[in-house]
C-alpha cells in the first residue's frame, strides 16, 4: 500500500509539475530572448574596442595591405562610371563624325575600353588579394582566441563552471569567436569601402554638377528617416516573433518530454489546442513583422524614382542648354545608385559591429575570469597509501552563507566510509573539498599527511578514483574508454579490468570487441552497462581512495548485483567514500557519517547509529518503515 501511496504522490506531482511548467513557459522563454536581444550591445564598447585592436595588432602589415587594397578597390569603382560616360561622349561624338564627314574612327572608345577593362581588371585582382588576406587574418584570429580560451578552461575553478551554464561557455567558445571573426572579414572592408565612395562620389558629384548634387543630397535624410523609423518598428515586432517562437519551441519540447503524463492524464486535446493557439499567434506576429520590414525598399524604391525623375528634369534641362554633356547625365544616374548605397550599408554595418564587440566582450570576460591558485611544488605523494583527515574545515560557495563549519574526521587507510543526509546537507560540496575543486575557508584537509594545498593538483587528483551515478563515457571505442585513465596501459591490463568489472562477455558479444564504437555519451549501450565501463576504468587507473555515488537506482535487479559485485571488488584494499542514496547498501560500513546542514552530527557503524536511535535511524526509517523523512536545504 506504502508504494500504490508513493507513486499516487509522484503522478500528482508530475501533473502540478506539467501545469506549474506551462503557465511559467510563456515568461520564461520571452525573457530569454529578452536578454538575448539586451546583450547585442556591448556594455563597455571602448574598451572593448581597445582590446580587440591589440589583438589584431601582431596583424598590422597584413592590415595595412588590406586597407590598401580596399581603398584602391573604391577608387577603381568610382572612376568606372566616369570612363563609362567619357565612353558615351566619345560614341556620341562619332556618330556626329559619321553624319558630317562619313567616316569612321574608333581609336578613342578603344582605348577608353581598354582603360575601364583595365581598371575593372585591377580591381578584381586586388579584390582576391584584399579577400584572401583578409581570410587568414580572420581565421588565425580565431583559432589563436580558442586556443587562448581553451587554456584558460582548463584554469579555471569549478565555481566559474557551476555558475555559467554549459550552453552560454559552448557559445562563447565557437557563435561568439565566429561572430568576431565574420565581422572582422566583412564589416572592415564594407566600412573602408563604402566610407571612401562615400566621400570620392560625393566629390566627384559635387565637381560634375552641383545643382544635380544638391537635389540628391537633400533627400537623403528622407531615405534616412523612412529607414531608421521602420527598422525601430520591425526590430519590435521580431523580438515579439522569437518570444513567440521561444514560447512555441518551450510548449513542443515540454509536451514531447512529458508526453507520458501527458497521455497519463488524458491532456492531449488541450495541448493541441494550446499549440494550435501559440502557432496561431506565431503566424500573425510573423505576418506583421515581415510585411513591416518589407515596406522598406518599396519606400525607398519610390523616393530614389522621385529622384530620378527630378534628375531626369534637371539634366535634361541642363543638356538642352549646353550645360552638361549626355555622358555626365549617365554617370550622375550611376553615382547617385552609388552615393546612397553607402549610407545605407554603413548603417547596416554598425549593429553588425555592436553585436561582434558583444561578443568579443563576452570572450573577454572569460578571459579576466580569475583562475585557479597555482600549483604548490612542496610535496609530491608517489606511493598514496590512503590515509585522510579533515583539521577544523569551513567552508561556504557564498561568505554570507556558511555550510560546513569545524569538520573533524580521521579516515585510515582501507576503510569504507558512508556518506549520509538529506539534499543539501554537505554531501557533494565534502567530495568538492576533497578533490580540490574548491579550497577550504579555513582548517585543512590532508592525504598522508600532507596539506592537499601544498600537493600539485595532478598528482593529487590521480590518487582518486570517482565511480558517480550519472556516467560519461566518450565517442571512441570501448578500449579507449575504458583507458582513459591510464592511456599507457597494455591490453591485458584493459582485458583484466574489464572481467573486474564483470563486463568483458558483453564487450565480446559485438564482432569488434573492444575496438567497438561507443556514441558521445554511450548511448547506444544500456545505463547499467555504461556503469560498469566506468568501474573498469576506475580498477584499471587504480587509485588509492575511491569516490562512488552510488548508481544503482536506475537499472534492473540483476544489473544491480552486478554494478554491486565489481563495485565490491573495485573497494578491496582502497580507502573508500562512498555516498549513499539507498541505506540499506551501506550497513556494512567501517563508519558512517551522517551529515545534516554541513555538519558531522553522528558517525558510527549502523548498529551504533541505530542503537542511538537519531537522525540517522529517523533517516533509515522514513526509507523502510513508511516514515517521512526530514527536509533540508543548502
Amino acid at each position: 500500500m506504502s508504494e500504490i501511496k508513493a507513486e499516487e504522490r509522484r503522478l500528482q506531482k508530475s501533473e502540478k509539475k506539467v501545469k506549474v511548467s506551462r503557465e511559467k513557459l510563456s515568461h520564461r522563454y520571452s525573457g530569454y530572448h529578452r536578454k538575448r536581444i539586451n546583450q547585442q550591445k556591448p556594455q563597455n564598447a571602448k574598451g572593448t574596442f581597445r582590446r580587440f585592436v591589440g589583438l589584431i595588432a601582431k596583424y598590422k602589415w597584413q592590415m595595412v595591405l588590406i586597407a590598401i587594397a580596399t581603398v584602391i578597390i573604391a577608387l577603381l569603382n568610382v572612376w568606372g562610371p566616369d570612363i563609362l560616360g567619357e565612353v558615351i561622349d566619345a560614341i556620341k561624338r562619332q556618330i556626329d563624325l559619321k553624319l558630317q564627314t562619313n567616316t569612321n574612327d574608333f581609336t578613342e572608345i578603344k582605348q577608353l575600353i581598354f582603360k575601364i577593362m583595365a581598371i575593372y581588371m585591377g580591381s578584381a585582382v586586388l579584390t582576391f588579394i584584399q579577400q584572401y588576406t583578409l581570410a587568414g587574418v580572420s581565421q588565425q584570429l580565431v583559432c589563436s582566441l580558442r586556443e587562448r580560451i581553451n587554456r584558460k578552461l582548463s584554469k579555471l575553478p569549478l565555481k566559474f563552471f557551476d555558475t555559467n551554464t554549459k550552453g552560454d561557455i559552448l557559445s562563447r567558445i565557437t557563435n561568439d569567436i565566429d561572430n568576431v571573426s565574420n565581422s572582422l572579414q566583412s564589416n572592415m572592408v564594407t566600412i573602408i569601402t563604402n566610407v571612401v565612395q562615400l566621400i570620392t562620389v560625393f566629390a566627384i558629384m559635387l565637381y560634375t554638377n552641383w545643382l544635380m548634387t544638391a537635389i540628391i543630397v537633400v533627400f537623403v535624410p528622407l531615405s534616412t528617416l523612412i529607414s531608421y523609423r521602420i527598422s525601430r518598428i520591425s526590430k519590435r515586432l521580431f523580438r515579439d516573433l522569437w518570444d513567440r517562437t521561444g514560447e512555441l519551441n518551450g510548449h513542443i519540447e515540454e509536451m514531447y518530454t512529458g508526453h507520458s503524463i501527458v497521455k497519463l492524464f488524458g491532456y492531449e486535446k488541450q495541448s493541441i489546442a494550446e499549440f494550435d493557439q501559440i502557432n496561431e499567434d506565431l503566424m500573425k506576429t510573423a505576418s506583421k513583422a515581415n510585411f513591416i520590414s518589407g515596406t522598406i525598399n518599396p519606400l525607398l524604391t519610390f523616393v530614389n524614382n522621385i529622384v530620378y525623375v527630378l534628375l531626369c528634369f534637371v539634366g535634361g534641362y541642363l543638356v538642352l542648354n549646353n550645360r552638361i554633356t549626355l555622358g555626365d547625365i549617365a554617370v550622375f544616374f550611376a553615382y547617385s545608385r552609388m552615393f546612397s548605397g553607402p549610407i545605407n550599408n554603413i548603417s547596416q554595418v554598425i549593429n553588425s559591429v555592436q553585436s561582434a564587440l558583444a561578443s568579443a566582450e563576452r570572450v573577454f570576460n572569460v578571459f579576466d575570469e580569475e583562475e585557479e591558485p597555482a600549483d604548490s611544488s612542496k610535496a609530491l605523494i608517489k606511493e598514496p597509501k590512503g590515509y585522510v583527515e579533515f583539521e577544523n574545515v569551513s567552508f561556504s560557495y557564498v561568505k554570507e552563507k556558511p555550510l560546513i563549519e569545524n569538520m573533524n574526521l580521521k579516515v585510515n587507510p582501507g576503510e569504507l566510509i558512508a556518506i549520509v543526509g538529506p539534499t543539501g546537507s554537505g554531501k557533494t560540496t565534502f567530495v568538492n573539498l576533497l578533490m580540490r575543486f574548491y579550497d577550504v575557508d579555513s582548517g585543512s584537509i590532508k592525504i598522508d599527511g600532507v596539506d592537499i594545498r601544498d600537493i600539485p593538483r595532478e598528482n593529487l587528483r590521480s590518487i582518486f578514483g570517482m565511480v558517480l551515478q550519472d556516467t560519461w563515457l566518450f565517442k571512441g571505442t570501448f578500449r579507449e574508454n575504458i583507458t582513459y585513465g591510464k592511456m599507457n596501459a597494455t591490453d591485458e591490463e584493459v582485458i583484466a579490468a574489464a572481467k573486474s568489472a564483470r563486463v568483458h562477455d558483453f564487450i565480446m558479444s559485438y564482432p569488434d570487441g573492444y575496438d567497438t564504437m561507443l556514441d558521445e555519451g554511450g548511448a547506444n549501450i544500456s545505463q547499467g552497462q555504461q556503469q560498469l565501463i566506468t568501474i573498469a576504468r576506475a580498477i584499471l587507473a587504480d587509485p588509492a581512495v575511491l569516490i562512488l555515488d552510488e548508481a544503482t537506482s536506475s537499472v534492473d535487479t540483476r544489473t544491480e548485483m552486478h554494478i554491486q559485485e565489481a563495485m565490491r571488488t573495485l573497494m578491496k584494499g582502497r580507502t573508500s567514500f562512498v555516498i549513499a542514496h539507498r541505506l540499506s547498501t551501506i550497513r556494512n560500513a567501517d563508519k558512517i557519517l551522517v551529515m545534516r546542514r554541513g555538519s558531522i552530527v553522528e558517525q558510527g557503524t549502523h548498529e551504533e547509529l541505530m542503537a542511538a536511535n537519531g537522525f540517522y535511524a529517523t533517516l533509515y526509517n522514513s526509507q523502510y518503515v513508511g516514515g517521512i523523512p526530514p527536509e533540508e536545504s543548502e
